[in-house]
């Protein structure tokens, strides 16, 4: 089996908020590893990532809306041959129309994640724990016309 790099680690990283912020098709659940516990901005208990995953790809950017990550430097700890851990803050920028027609914009400015990757047997690295976290709630403002 490959040994994990901080290169690779950072690498899926990216791929994991390109996927949230609707830039890149590649399917969310597949970041995931089976088993994988994840910790929400939002969530008050931690809740499989399976479940997690399909209630976030509903919640992806359509085309009826647009986001934008913005990704800090990203720490990365080898704690394995396989296995390593991340640690960075992020901000994510979203327009959106509502149902009712409304714009909006959703901003959180000071997001912060640890997430822990381990290499599978087919190689991938997959998200075995998440825990993402804001230092404040997500500014929601009326958008601009």
């Amino acid at each position: 089996m490959e040994k994990v790099s901080s290169e690779d680690v950072r690498k899926e990283v990216h791929r994991f908020w390109a996927i949230l912020s609707g830039n890149v098709a590649d399917k969310l659940a597949e970041m995931y590893s089976p088993t994988a516990i994840v910790f929400t901005g939002k969530a008050k208990r931690s809740e499989s990532a399976k479940l997690m995953a399909v209630r976030r790809s509903r919640q992806l950017p359509g085309s009826a809306s647009a986001s934008r990550a913005e990704v800090g430097s990203i720490d990365v700890q080898i704690v394995g041959l396989d296995v390593a851990i991340a640690a960075y803050t992020y901000s994510v920028n979203t327009h959106k129309i509502r149902a009712d027609g409304t714009k909006v914009r959703l901003t959180t400015t000071f997001g912060r994640a640890t997430q822990i990757f381990q290499r599978s047997e087919d190689s991938a690295l997959r998200i075995v724990h998440e825990h993402l976290s804001a230092a404040a709630a997500p500014a929601v403002e009326k958008a601009a016309e």
